[in-house]
């Protein structure tokens, strides 16, 4: 949440959607991704943009340091970048695929 905080003003919700093919994992604090090639597993994602290219590029490496590896997908008109983790390891695989609902239970 600290980071989503520290790139607020940077950031425009556009709208949620679930993407097939994905299972959900949790590091404690914060969601992974996995394809899982499935298409009865899926995740709900925020499709957001980010508003200038400096905000874009930090977000970016701090994602990139964490481990995760960028990937471009079509999700309706858009071409959107995802954060990946190539594999799930074994962590705690969320079955629902919504973090949020996951995190406040």
């Amino acid at each position: 949440m600290r980071l989503h905080n520290q790139f607020k003003s940077d950031l425009h919700y556009s709208y949620s959607v679930w993407l097939k093919g994905y299972d959900l994992y949790s590091l404690g604090n914060y969601p992974f991704a996995v394809k899982c090639f499935d298409p009865s597993h899926k995740i709900l994602v925020e499709v957001t943009e980010v508003l200038n290219a400096e905000a874009e590029k930090n977000i970016d490496d701090i994602e990139i340091e964490a481990g995760y590896c960028a990937e471009k997908i079509q999700v309706g008109n858009d071409l959107v970048t995802i954060f990946l983790f190539d594999e799930a390891a074994n962590n705690l695989r969320i079955d629902s695929g919504d973090w949020v609902n996951f995190f406040r239970q």
